[in-house]
């Protein structure tokens, strides 16, 4: 089994429970909670399709090359080098921009969809 097919079944397992531990620690438990966690589901779908999506794009533009080729020239001094010709291929700088871009994706849909609703005050009374 591909690994890619692999990881979306893993997530998609894993929104209820990444839900349920969002609620407990972060906005309290919800009164209706299947409706929290319907309204909460897409955003777990589309941060895997985002990051589906990016580590592709970043594999086809070579992001992996091109940061060892920046940490390299900027950073030599840091004992940044060249990588044998027989080294393994890492996605370790792919993977960390993109855990952080659907960090910020994901937190940003969660306290927008999970924010306590405004009270609607009519203008002009006041007691």
């Amino acid at each position: 089994m591909p690994a890619s097919r692999i990881y979306s079944i893993f997530y998609c397992c894993y929104i209820p429970v990444g839900h349920a531990i969002n609620s407990l620690l972060v906005f309290g438990w919800p009164t209706k909670y299947l409706p929290s966690l319907m309204s909460n589901a897409p955003i777990g779908l589309t941060a895997m399709m985002l990051g589906t999506l990016l580590t592709g794009y970043f594999d086809r533009i070579r992001f992996e090359h091109m940061a060892d080729q920046f940490l390299i020239n900027n950073f030599s001094y840091l004992g940044f080098t060249e990588p044998e010709p027989d080294e393994e291929r890492s996605e370790f700088y792919s993977s960390l921009v993109v855990m952080v871009i659907t960090g910020v994706w994901s937190y940003l849909l969660s306290v927008w969809v999970n924010a306590a609703p405004t009270a609607n005050k009519p203008e002009g009374k006041e007691l």
